[in-house]
């Protein structure tokens, strides 16, 4: 992408007119010290939501007062919002924000008042110049409000709950839905600097020294930003800007340097990552009642397994909400059609919340219970998946942009991504999913997108839900933005493999390294040899390995577990599970698997020599052999 135009301030710098607030009764301290640390003049206004006892007498409004030289309102039925006023919600009484109001409403069951709905009705009423705080609290009231106001484009702080009173409440946020971890006592000077800074320009150096940041970030994360639509991407480093309080953007790339952990503050800026259960309810039951029926039908007739893939996952709840579809539709023979999904996003930290499965309950608020109940565990007030659909879906971290798709696929998820994407990188993403969909699959894409750049691929089956039929010829893999690494890497020495053959090679007349001999003789080998780190991402790989495993493309730095095709992936993920904690006797593991052919593969495991019985491993060396003739002949 070319350099972005110079933007307008109004375009990019919209600024922050409103800020919500939500603790529970625990919080009075933190919020007399937010409220203490305002500045004087404070050019938004401030709506305060703590949790009290619906029959108790709130002091709240004289003890903030005494904190502040600002204005404090109690809540009287309906007010208009005014900047440098600070609004205190009443315990017995819910509160929405519409048309520049606060209104006070009945309260439903639950927590009083709904931090929840406060930051719902804000986030719709505000957009991206909405600011929303969660401070110390238990349970998870403000988790599904937050999400609310990341997808509105708005800005989302919580105190560390590393150093809250009660961690629950920051604790419940989905790492995608948050901003920045402040400390508490930092947060209220951190809201005048973002409401009064937001409003500056940005540097006049942005179109000089833009191409440099995103080079950067590049070379250390692997992530091309310059892909990404512009508008979105200078507000948010704008934000980042002003909170490390840095005018120049070349000032801001020394910074980068002197403070690496920054990067990963900007990077999770950038991406936007909001998603929740059954998100559009007549999407989903048209994929319950035709979709999804008419593929399990194909792949009962056909003898194959369901392939799914969720680009774009964000914190999982799409993924396993197709789980869950799926599970009612199979019943007791999920398992038999050997259902996968792949469900990847961009941002590490939004996967790892997915993997875990645990969500608060007002991610499920507006589920019918008896789907809750199908399809969760309770679990200290938060939900867990159930384990049968949590094996369903395979997560991991992949790049649109930089590579390969998964082959085979039935149905294709990828709601809201495209719209942050330019038109060059829209096209080279339509161009995977093309080459990842079989014939006859299908394609589903969010309200405001189209495969329009590659409409002769496409045909629309449901085209005001966007649901898209994959036909036409074979399309070709679109080539990596990125230079492919060498097929195989010699591991390093201390890695100790388990087969004896490696020290028995010949001297040859060249001069060549140790490990240029290993890694050739690992290469060539009919040994299957395959080195992961902790998160399943192959670290080197042989053509051996490739072939037992039905890996057909360059695999380096991507997840194993996603990539194999010939054998049961929870199986194998078992087996590396339990070389990582260095179980004892660890035994070989036959596995039934599909190559051409009904085969026997055995997996042999073995970890680095450097590491302690105490520990945890980092790597795990995996051996794969065929040994069907022996297993038949026995």
């Amino acid at each position: 992408m070319s350099s972005p135009q110079s933007p307008g301030a109004e375009a990019i710098a919209r600024g922050f007119d409103l800020v919500v607030v939500g603790s529970s009764a625990g919080g009075i301290e933190a919020l007399s010290t937010l409220v203490g640390s305002l500045p004087p003049h404070f050019p938004a206004s401030l709506v305060i939501a703590q949790h009290l006892d619906p029959g108790a007498i709130s002091h709240l409004g004289e003890i903030l007062a005494r904190q502040t030289s600002l204005e404090i309102r109690t809540v009287q039925e309906q007010e208009s919002l005014r900047s440098a006023v600070i609004y205190v919600v009443p315990p017995d009484r819910d509160v929405e924000i519409a048309n520049h109001h606060i209104i006070l409403k009945p309260a439903t069951q639950g927590s009083k008042p709904s931090i929840d709905r406060l930051f719902r009705s804000a986030a719709m009423a505000y957009g991206e110049r909405l600011i929303g705080v969660i401070l110390t609290g238990s349970g998870s009231d403000g988790a599904s409000g937050a999400q609310s106001i990341k997808a509105a484009g708005g800005m989302v702080v919580i105190e560390n709950p590393a150093t809250a009173a009660y961690a629950s409440m920051p604790r419940s946020l989905a790492p995608s839905s948050i901003d920045l971890v402040v400390e508490l006592s930092q947060i209220g000077s951190l809201l005048g600097q973002l409401v009064e800074g937001a409003y500056t320009p940005l540097p006049a150096d942005t179109n000089n020294v833009l191409p440099e940041l995103f080079a950067q970030i590049h070379d250390r994360s692997g992530i091309d930003f310059a892909t990404y639509k512009s508008p979105t991407i200078l507000r948010r480093l704008q934000r980042r800007l002003t909170v490390t309080r840095i005018e120049s953007l070349g000032t801001y790339l020394e910074y980068l340097q002197e403070h690496p952990e920054e990067y990963q503050q900007l990077i999770s800026s950038f991406l936007i990552n909001v998603t929740e259960f059954f998100r559009d309810a007549e999407l989903f039951n048209a994929l319950r009642e035709e979709i999804l029926p008419t593929l399990i039908a194909q792949a009962r007739a056909q003898g194959k397994a369901l392939r799914f893939w969720s680009a774009g996952c964000a914190t999982g709840e799409e993924a396993y909400t197709l789980a869950i579809l799926l599970d009612i539709l199979l019943g007791d023979q999920l398992d038999q059609l050997g259902v996968r999904i792949f469900a990847t996003d961009l941002d590490a930290e939004a996967i790892a919340f997915a993997r875990r499965g645990v969500y608060p309950f007002a991610a499920l608020a507006d589920l019918p219970p008896e789907l809750v109940a199908r399809a969760f565990t309770a679990l200290d007030g938060t939900y867990e998946i159930l384990p049968r659909l949590r094996n369903l879906v395979m997560f991991g971290q992949h790049d649109l942009a930089q590579r390969a798709p998964f082959p085979n696929i039935d149905l294709v998820l990828c709601r809201n991504v495209l719209i942050y994407f330019t038109p060059e990188l829209q096209r080279r993403v339509l161009q995977l999913f093309a080459f990842a969909l079989r014939d006859g699959a299908y394609l589903v894409l969010g309200k405001a997108e189209t495969p329009s750049a590659l409409a002769a691929y496409f045909m629309p089956a449901h085209p005001t839900l966007k649901i898209y039929q994959r036909h036409g010829v074979r399309i070709l893999m679109p080539p990596p933005r990125v230079t492919n690494q060498p097929l195989f890497i010699p591991p390093a020495p201390n890695i100790r493999p388990s087969f004896a053959s490696t020290t028995m090679l010949l001297p040859t007349p060249r001069a060549i390294s140790a490990n240029e001999l290993v890694g050739r003789f690992l290469m060539d080998s009919a040994v299957g040899v395959v080195l992961i780190d902790r998160h399943y991402d192959i670290q080197s790989i042989n053509r051996a390995a490739q072939r037992l495993l039905g890996i057909f493309r360059p695999a380096l730095g991507e997840d194993l577990i996603h990539l194999v095709t010939t054998v049961p992936s929870n199986a194998l993920r078992s087996t590396i599970d339990r070389a990582f904690q260095q179980e004892e006797d660890q035994p070989e593991v036959l596995l039934d698997a599909i190559i051409g052919e009904p085969r026997t593969l055995q997996l042999v495991t073995s970890v680095p020599a450097s590491d302690t019985r105490d520990h945890a491993s980092a790597q795990v060396l995996v051996q794969v052999t065929d040994v069907t003739a022996r297993v038949q002949a026995q």
